[in-house]
């Protein structure tokens, strides 16, 4: 039995107990100096990013000595980026993993979600394309039924992008696919009056828009040739270098996916739709109805935590969970519930939530299964990543 292994059953074991909990960190901790952030290694669990903007999406380095996430506003840059930012383990000076892809006072880049492939040589992240454009601006002068929100869905495309770590040249000679993301469909004649654009306000959307979660989010095959990826309604696997992604049969709704170290399974979510209802909404530019939006809103339902095959065989539900994520070496697997980060075995059972993991979501193991980096709001509303040793669980 692995070391990684041995850990994960200690850790499914003493991870609940109300005595580790009740020593837990505090959410927030005091000022601190540039000096400060070499962070002592005996510490169960400890908060290991500073960054006044959202920490997100935590991977680790192929040795496992640093971890890599996407830093909202980071640095020289704008709250309007997100820059990839990689970090010592134990605390430092955390810097830019890329090298001209983002440059402070140029058009702004929204890096997110990274992932080393499993060589460690490269690794692929998204691009966060430009919102859609608001061919009916102002005020609507009237919704039927009325709603508290018309405005459009922030996600409309990302670009998957591949990239070498030692890469110095453009991001646009990287390997790349352009995700088309559901959602609206546009009238753009001009002719036509009035103008009407179909909105679906999709479950994937509001979860981006209000939780910032990452449902594109890639996840390399253990090969290091393949990755899979969620365009809001689906799954879907690109081969590193084609033109045109294959979609996994059986995964509508699924989002959020996690290909487990074997190759054989895919973890997701799939995001159950409660209801829905249907709303116009008119424009009027003097006393003329110039454009129409014919808009649908998803109540969103259960996370429901998910397995299935490649192919789309072996779809299996494994109760309530969102942003799956697997043990090195693919005996545990690792999710969100009830605003928490709970593990258990790979079928799902014998799950129990971590000490120390209030407030948080997407979980990454370490390569040698001793740590596990999540992200985790603050008191103040925003995301840091924190660190938990599960060697140090009494």
């Amino acid at each position: 039995m692995t070391k990684s292994r041995d850990v994960g059953q200690r850790a499914l074991l003493l991870i609940g107990l109300a005595a580790v909990a009740a020593g837990g960190c505090r959410d927030d901790v005091a000022p601190f100096s540039a000096g400060d952030r070499r962070l002592p290694a005996e510490q169960v669990a400890f908060r290991l990013t500073f960054n006044p903007g959202d920490d997100r999406t935590p991977t680790w380095s192929s040795d496992g000595d640093s971890i890599y996430y996407a830093a909202g506003g980071f640095d020289l840059f704008s709250d309007q980026a997100n820059v990839l930012v990689g970090q010592p383990r134990l605390g430092g000076v955390a810097r830019p993993i890329t090298t001209n892809v983002q440059v402070p006072g140029t058009i702004e880049r929204w890096l997110i979600a990274p992932e080393v492939a499993p060589s460690g040589e490269r690794f692929v992240y998204a691009e966060l394309g430009p919102p859609w454009p608001e061919v009916c601006p102002g005020t609507p002068v009237s919704c039927n039924p009325a709603v508290n929100d018309a405005s459009l869905p922030r996600l409309r495309v990302i670009i998957l992008r591949v990239r070498r770590f030692d890469a110095t040249g453009s991001a646009e000679g990287d390997p790349a696919l352009t995700v088309a993301i559901p959602g609206v469909v546009y009238d753009f004649n001009i002719l036509n009056t009035p103008r009407t654009h179909v909105v679906h306000n999709y479950p994937f959307h509001q979860l981006f828009d209000q939780e910032g979660t990452s449902v594109f989010r890639p996840s390399w095959a253990p090969d290091g040739a393949r990755v899979v990826y969620s365009d809001g309604l689906q799954l879907l696997i690109w081969n590193v270098g084609d033109d045109e992604p294959q979609p996994i049969p059986n995964s509508s709704e699924g989002v959020s996916p996690a290909w487990s170290p074997d190759g054989a399974l895919i973890a997701f979510t799939r995001l159950e739709r409660a209801d829905s209802s249907a709303t116009t909404c008119v424009y009027v530019r003097g006393f003329v109805a110039f454009c129409v939006q014919e808009r649908t809103n998803y109540l969103q339902g259960h996370r429901i935590l998910s397995l299935i095959r490649p192919d789309g065989s072996g779809l299996t539900e494994l109760g309530d969970g969102e942003d799956p994520a697997w043990s090195s070496d693919g005996a545990m697997l690792l999710f969100r519930r009830d605003d928490r980060i709970w593990m258990g075995e790979a079928d799902g059972r014998n799950a129990v939530p971590l000490s120390f993991s209030e407030g948080g979501r997407e979980p990454a193991i370490s390569p040698d299964g001793l740590h596990l980096a999540f992200s985790k709001l603050s008191q103040r509303g925003d995301y840091d990543i924190w660190v938990i040793s599960f060697e140090l669980l009494p």
